[in-house]
């Protein structure tokens, strides 16, 4: 029966009777998912915190990457590993801090700040993505979003997921909810 749902409402379908009965959560939910995966890959390429990451260092200037880790609350590996992929596009160097050898500091490039250029025009596109909508229903989807989030944000504490930067929401008893 649950299968047969999801199948349904992932086809589109939705019940007859009050306008919102066939939006079940899961519906609701997986258009959700498949708005944030279009924005996240097509709009931005991926790669959205290592956008962050060039763009904090555009405007601040070069900070260690301890400073950086604690800024974006990422686990240290997972700076390592932004980093490193930054480095190899040459879009920041990483050096060790001549005061202290055991601090590495992080500065972006030319071709870093050049990157930075590039996602403000995708961040221009971005707001031509919701010209379909009027500026009411813009308007009105940024509150409700806002409140999800708000809600959502409240309900879970952030718990880091195993071997990832990211913090996926836990549960009141403490258990990661993926």
């Amino acid at each position: 029966m649950e299968e047969e749902l999801e199948r349904l409402t992932e086809a589109g379908h939705e019940h007859k009777g009050h306008p919102h009965e066939g939006a079940t959560q899961e519906s609701l939910g997986a258009k959700l998912d498949r708005c944030a995966h279009f924005l996240y890959h097509r709009q931005h390429g991926g790669g959205r915190g290592q956008g962050k990451i060039l763009k904090i260092l555009s405007v601040s200037g070069p900070m260690t990457q301890k400073e950086l880790q604690d800024r974006l609350d990422i686990q240290a590996g997972s700076m390592s590993e932004i980093a490193a992929k930054l480095e190899g596009k040459g879009l920041i160097t990483r050096t060790k801090d001549d005061s202290d050898k055991r601090r590495i500091l992080l500065t972006i490039t030319d071709e870093g700040r050049a990157d930075v250029a590039r996602y403000g025009e995708a961040r221009k596109r971005e707001s031509q993505m919701f010209s379909v909508l009027t500026e009411e229903e813009q308007r009105q989807l940024d509150a409700l979003l806002s409140r999800l989030l708000e809600s959502w944000e409240g309900q879970w504490k952030r718990a880091p997921r195993k071997g990832h930067g990211h913090h996926a929401p836990e549960g009141q008893d403490g258990e990661t909810i993926e």
